[in-house]
């Protein structure tokens, strides 16, 4: 499953739980509607606003692809496709983690849904997912664990506990091992966004501008092209990247050859010299693997021109190599040190010919 950390540290009391949640601006007063079934990473910044934590991290997944191929159905995934597996889980953050226990305990279906994604970083963060969910059945469950009517973003929606509380007695924490990811959730029958706090819930219900209209986020989802799992992030502090993404192309078969991609967003000087120099089959992973051992190529090129240039790594994996090797990278913390020149050295370098 994906490596995103989702859990909120928070722990103060929310002094009126009955109606918060900041509002994104321009959010609609209609109830929160799903993207279309065949849209994509593209599609779903659509859903979220520009001004909410997305703009920092997000993480995105397909289900229905992996169901349409086989690699999971209704009820979990399918160990004879044990190759793709690591790629199902991405943009369900701890709800991929605990998805078999979540429809008899939540009423929430993982294994259903069209796509999702994860969002901000803690304790900002949230989760959402696309696709057909039981709205009352959802509703019904998390109110007998407790749950409160709350209008979130402007929505009606539910809470459990106090934004960015954490109850470790809660059946929620000791029996799916879920924190505070349901703290905050607004559900209908063909969205569903939870969260430990209001406010990165509200953002993901949409707002205007949305994440789709930021130039930079709009130019990487196009870079990256048509990707079942993927994330895009800002680096934490200044550096000379403004933005970057990885993603895992869409396989046709299970039989395909997967394909990574990196692209970058450059905003100083040295980057492309250092993407393209030690992005290569001769660098080494922090387990100390040479990428010649799990990438049969890379290539470079460039994506968009002037300004908004976009570099690109595209990294043909071999059959017996790691179908997510760069989002493995990313959350490892690997990944900056092989395009970002401004990023302290590691032992992450290149292996000698």
């Amino acid at each position: 499953m994906s490596g995103l950390v989702v859990a909120g540290c928070g722990g103060a009391e929310d002094p009126a739980p009955a109606t918060s949640g900041a509002r994104p601006p321009g959010a609609s007063d209609s109830p929160v509607t799903g993207a279309g079934e065949s849209s994509g990473l593209r599609e779903m910044m659509k859903a979220l606003s520009a001004g909410g934590p997305a703009a920092e991290y997000l993480e995105y997944g397909e289900m229905t692809h992996w169901r349409e191929l086989g690699v999971v159905t209704a009820s979990g995934p399918e160990k004879k496709e044990e190759r793709w597996l690591p790629a199902i889980g991405f943009g369900f953050g701890a709800l991929g983690s605990s998805a078999r226990l979540l429809p008899e305990r939540t009423g929430i279906d993982v294994f259903g849904a069209v796509r999702a994604v994860s969002l901000g970083n803690p304790p900002n963060t949230a989760i959402r997912i696309d696709g057909k969910q039981d709205a009352a059945a959802i509703r019904t469950k998390l109110t007998a664990l407790g749950a409160k009517p709350r209008t979130i973003g402007g929505q009606q929606g539910l809470t459990l506990a106090a934004d960015g509380a954490i109850d470790p007695d809660s059946a929620l924490t000791s029996e799916l091992g879920l924190l505070n990811q349901l703290n905050q959730v607004v559900v209908t029958d063909s969205v569903l966004v939870s969260g430990a706090s209001a406010d990165p819930v509200a953002s993901a219900l949409g707002g205007s501008p949305s994440l789709a209209a930021d130039p930079d986020h709009a130019a990487i989802a196009e870079c990256l092209g048509d990707v079942v799992a993927a994330a895009v992030t800002a680096p934490p502090a200044p550096t000379a990247v403004a933005l970057y993404g990885v993603g895992l192309r869409r396989p046709a078969a299970t039989t395909d050859q997967a394909v990574n991609v990196v692209c970058v967003l450059p905003r100083g000087t040295g980057v492309k010299e250092t993407f393209t120099g030690k992005l290569t089959t001769k660098a080494v992973t922090q387990s100390g693997t040479p990428l010649s051992d799990l990438v049969e190529d890379i290539t470079h090129d460039e994506v968009g021109s002037g300004d908004g240039a976009m570099l690109r790594a595209t990294l043909k994996i071999k059959q017996d190599g790691p179908v997510t090797l760069v989002l493995k990278m990313l959350h490892t913390g690997e990944l900056p040190r092989l395009f970002d020149p401004s990023t302290p050295l590691d032992p992450l370098d290149l292996v000698d010919d």
